[in-house]
């Protein structure tokens, strides 16, 4: 089935201009629930409380409000915002190419295919062939949803993709999370790449993986659907975390899980005078 357009744009770079359309490039397989009455089984209705009228608004009588102060705001109608986003700001103006590895996909937010619009194929086209030879992705500024959004364009497939993507200051610095100081030995991490390389693919599959607790749900609710109950399974008492050496751990990996032979305790020297009864009990037996 076709995708439905979402809005028009145009990617602006140097003097040339291209009309492209905007698609929405993934789709979630969630499964939602309702909020139902538990007495009554009736769907719940979500509505907006007003205190100091202490009465129930509706949605045409909401308005969108920005604190400037205790109990102050300022105050903006749909079509205002709207107004910001004229027709001269909705081109994606591309700033700068750069190669693709520079780029670290915690920016990336979200995706939308871009197709050409009437009029753009032949410098669509252009545009993303020489962006794929190259291995360039363009980065550029885009109004929209009331923000101007930094985005990354580049190729995909017989065409261009757009990701939206966090400013510098939304992501949050790696280095306010705490890391325990553990010194890291040479045969460790040489262990850990043979494990890495034992578990490399020449090429990722997408569709090798699926959602397997997605399905679980949905062959409970179908059960449950045609009057079968639920009965939850009785988990086994969990054992006590087993300490296990990392040097062990990434050797047991490397032979496909197989538990390691337990080591044998260090046998003592009898002492002397047991040694000399077991001798001479042998001695009697033989004879």
């Amino acid at each position: 089935m076709a995708l439905r357009p979402l809005r028009n744009a145009t990617i602006s770079f140097g003097l040339v201009n291209i009309p492209v359309r905007f698609y929405t490039a993934t789709k979630t397989e969630d499964i939602h629930f309702n909020l139902l009455h538990a007495s009554c089984g009736t769907r719940v209705n979500r509505k907006w409380w007003c205190p100091y009228h202490e009465e129930i608004v509706s949605s045409d009588e909401l308005v969108r409000g920005y604190p400037i102060s205790k109990n102050k705001y300022v105050t903006f109608t749909d079509e205002e915002i709207d107004a910001l986003e004229s027709d001269d700001n909705r081109a994606l103006d591309i700033t700068e190419f750069v190669d693709m590895q520079q780029i670290d996909p915690v920016f990336y937010e979200k995706a939308y295919f871009l197709g050409p619009s009437p009029g753009g194929g032949k410098t669509y086209k252009l545009l993303a062939a020489a962006m794929k030879k190259q291995n360039k992705v363009a980065v550029a500024r885009w109004v929209a949803a009331g923000k101007q959004h930094l985005v990354v364009v580049r190729p995909f497939q017989d065409g261009l993709v757009l990701h939206t993507m966090y400013y510098a200051d939304e992501v949050r610095d790696f280095k306010a999370i705490d890391i325990e100081e553990a010194p890291v030995r040479e045969k460790e991490v040489q262990l850990a790449e043979m494990l890495i390389n034992e578990l490399t693919e020449k090429k990722f599959n997408p569709l090798e993986y699926k959602d397997e607790y997605r399905e679980r749900l949905l062959d409970r609710i179908k059960a449950k659907s045609h009057g079968k109950a639920i009965v939850a399974e009785e988990k086994e008492e969990e054992k006590g975390g087993e300490v296990i050496d990392i040097m062990e751990a990434l050797r047991r990996s490397l032979e496909g899980g197989k538990a390691a032979s337990p080591r044998r305790a260090p046998q003592r020297a009898p002492a002397k005078g047991r040694k000399t009864r077991a001798v001479a009990s042998r001695k009697r037996k033989a004879s």
